[in-house]
């Protein structure tokens, strides 16, 4: 088999998967691991023994449908996240954000509707602490009942503090998280579509989304380039199911 061969089917995968992103996300980028993925050995072969035929016209379209209509997993389309609690104690007690560095806490909680239980320097103090740390992400607030209210990145909380100078404590204990920049009221379901996921994506304008279970309780985080990435690895694999 020349070179050209092997050649002309990088750029063909490669524009392949750029299509598919584009139908899906109405964007054209490139992807690190959609480069790997159109040098799979696999992919290759596909392209030599003319059966990538199944990705162009109606092929492409009943392929797309079904990858999308999949539901969204923590596992291939973001994180499962396990939030720990900001409690009264640790407000003026700091000790357990050692306990937090060595767990690798991606997340925190706060509480909206409690009267009297946080202060600010208190929050500021634990963000300025944890969002330096490459493993740290989001601060999720949830209701005393722990249904989903809301999620921001740390570190865009914690700007907030520091140059809008947001009382945080007042917006919690009145329950006005939307009211703060950047936070994402909107999750989706756990069992939910890749393409409804990317759907809420796309009316938000967000490039990822909190996902909540039956209980509305904060399970997770799904974001927009795995699910892109999981669609197309689900179409390649298909593929490669059906010779």
């Amino acid at each position: 088999m020349g070179i050209w061969i092997f050649v002309g089917s990088f750029f063909l995968i490669l524009s392949l998967i750029i299509f598919i992103n584009y139908k899906i996300n109405h964007d054209f980028k490139i992807e690190t691991s959609w480069l790997a993925l159109s040098l799979s050995p696999v992919v290759v072969w596909l392209l030599t023994t003319e059966q990538l035929a199944e990705f162009s016209g109606f092929g492409l379209a009943f392929k797309l449908k079904e990858a999308t209509s999949t539901p969204v997993s923590l596992e291939m389309d973001g994180d499962l996240i396990k939030p720990e609690a900001i409690s009264r104690d640790e407000k003026s007690d700091m000790s357990h954000l050692d306990d937090f560095k060595r767990d690798r806490v991606s997340a925190v909680t706060l509480v909206v509707g409690k009267q009297g239980y946080y202060s600010n320097w208190g929050v500021e103090l634990y963000l300025s602490e944890l969002t330096p740390l490459s493993f740290f992400k989001y601060v999720i607030f949830e209701d005393k009942a722990g249904n989903f209210k809301g999620m921001i990145w740390g570190t865009r909380l914690l700007e907030e503090m520091r140059t809008s100078g947001i009382d945080l404590v007042s917006i919690l204990e009145s329950g006005q998280v939307p009211d703060i920049r950047g936070v994402s009221t909107n999750p989706v379901l756990l069992g939910s579509s890749k393409q409804e996921s990317l759907q809420i994506m796309d009316a938000a304008g967000l490039s990822e989304l909190p996902v909540v279970n039956e209980s509305n309780a904060f399970v997770g985080v799904v974001e927009r380039d795995k699910i892109t990435s999981s669609i197309v690895a689900q179409l390649v694999s298909a593929s490669i199911s059906e010779d």
